[in-house]
């Protein structure tokens, strides 16, 4: 499918954009175009109806099951039998199920024990598992662990998302710091135009040497390539954000040529509070990373009750009611059929148990395993937040710093230029200042890019990223 060339206005509601000028496209509304169409974010749905399509299958484990049972022998012009059975089982509970069916028999060499009524025998009974199967089973086990994933499923698609948006997230700064770099140095190319201007005019009027020119012309050729160089960076960089976006119909798309991300002077570089690092250590309990890992341990805790379970002997309980040819099951007690039934008990154990034994000891051997690797991803995490929060806090201060000393270049710059019109300096250390000043600018942009990353990785590893 080739990517679609569109304007973002044209992919975005008007009340996301809340701009006048449909070429600026935020983060803000960079994240929740992909929060809203990337396909991961698509996948949201899908992985929700997977998850409910196990639990579907799970509790199929407890549909009522009918079935029938034929078998009719003739032989030598005789009828030897005619054997039909049929039945109904319902589980109500782990392997506890009510059973119900009918029976019909005849011919001249039945079983004794298959000799029933002439108009056929139905029964009621039930089926309980006294030991191994009454509390908990592997179709019970197995319907929990599909509940389970329900909400497994949940968790780990805002994982995907948080980190989607996290790395979609730092491509969109990268986009921020190129550009922020192409307005500094086209600003220094014009001003290198104005310079050279000036020093062109000193020297027709005999004021300024030839070589003065000279000068104030390189100045104005390195900033041109250093503007072409930009170009291609804003260009590529561009792409890479693209590569992010794509519309309703899952069409990828591509950023309309002079689309352009915020400007870094419209941010805000302040530290964080206290209370949001406070806030972000005493939510860790809920970050899918540990909510993963509570379902894991629920889900082995599951296997460990069932692995118990295993332990136990079979004892298996079966009890029917027998109708007489005019009998209802549902009338009153005094004529209900106690006196016609029919009973069995199956009992089997292994002697040594050595399988169901080892079973518990490896499942008893992930839990420990599987806790331990919380606790150290636990934290891992609670390092991790408060270092980021501390490098934010850091990058805020040397972002105040380096702006200052921006704002003081920019000033001997303009006493630089002072000087050299009265002519006090030189054009070596007017372009020196300039130089200076664009060096400390993109300083200035690297470190405020720096900061807004680190920003992004404090709310990425708080798993706090997704738009509102």
């Amino acid at each position: 499918m080739k990517p679609i060339l569109i304007a973002f206005v044209l992919f975005c509601s008007t009340d996301l954009l809340g701009q006048t000028d449909s070429l600026l496209l935020t983060y803000e509304q960079f994240l929740q175009q992909i929060y809203q169409s990337h396909p991961i974010a698509k996948q949201i749905n899908i992985q929700r109806e997977v998850a409910a399509q196990y639990l579907k299958k799970a509790r199929g484990g407890f549909d009522p099951k009918v079935g029938a049972n034929w078998d009719f022998k003739n032989f030598d012009q005789k009828k030897y039998y005619n054997i039909l059975h049929t039945y109904l089982s319902v589980p109500i509970w782990s392997e506890i199920a009510i059973e119900a069916g009918y029976n019909y028999t005849n011919g001249y060499y039945l079983n004794p024990e298959n000799k029933l009524p002439e108009a056929g025998q139905a029964y009621l009974g039930v089926k309980i598992p006294l030991l191994n199967g009454l509390w908990t089973s592997a179709r019970r086990t197995t319907l929990q662990q599909a509940k389970l994933m329900l909400g497994a499923s949940e968790v780990e698609i805002q994982a995907l998302l948080n980190d989607l948006l996290y790395k979609a997230g730092k491509t969109y700064w990268d986009w921020v710091k190129v550009y922020n770099e192409l307005l500094v140095v086209r600003a220094s190319l014009e001003n290198a135009k104005t310079q050279f201007e000036a020093t062109k005019t000193s020297f027709e009027q005999g004021d300024k040497p030839a070589v003065d020119t000279l000068k104030s012309f390189i100045q104005i050729q390195t900033r041109t390539i250093l503007l072409a160089n930009k170009l291609i960076e804003v260009q590529n960089t561009a792409r890479l954000v693209s590569s992010y976006l794509w519309n309703e119909n899952q069409e990828p798309l591509i950023l309309q040529e002079g689309m352009y991300p915020v400007g870094l002077q419209q941010l805000a570089m302040q530290p964080l509070s206290a209370d949001l690092l406070e806030n972000s250590l005493n939510k860790l309990q809920q970050h899918p990373t540990i909510l993963m890992y509570n379902f894991k341990l629920q889900n082995l805790d599951l296997e460990r009750k069932l692995k118990v379970n295993n332990l136990l002997p079979k004892l298996d309980f079966k009890y029917n009611f027998l109708s007489t040819e005019h009998v209802d099951f549902f009338a009153s007690s005094a004529a209900a059929p106690v006196e016609n039934y029919k009973l069995g008990v199956k009992f089997s154990m292994p002697i040594f148990i050595r399988k169901e034994r080892a079973d518990l000891a490896l499942v008893k051997l992930k839990l420990k395993a599987t806790s331990y690797q919380q606790e150290a991803k636990r934290r891992d995490l609670q390092i991790k937040v408060e270092n980021y929060f501390n490098e934010v806090q850091n990058f805020a201060l040397q972002t105040t710093t380096i702006g200052q000393l921006v704002a003081n270049y920019a000033t001997l710059l303009e006493v630089e230029r002072v000087k050299f019109s009265i002519g006090e300096s030189s054009i070596f250390m007017v372009n020196t200042r300039e130089t200076q000043l664009l060096d400390a600018q993109m300083k200035l942009i690297k470190q405020q890019i720096t900061y807004l990353k680190s920003r992004t990785s404090f709310f990425w590893i708080t798993a706090n990223l997704q738009p509102n």
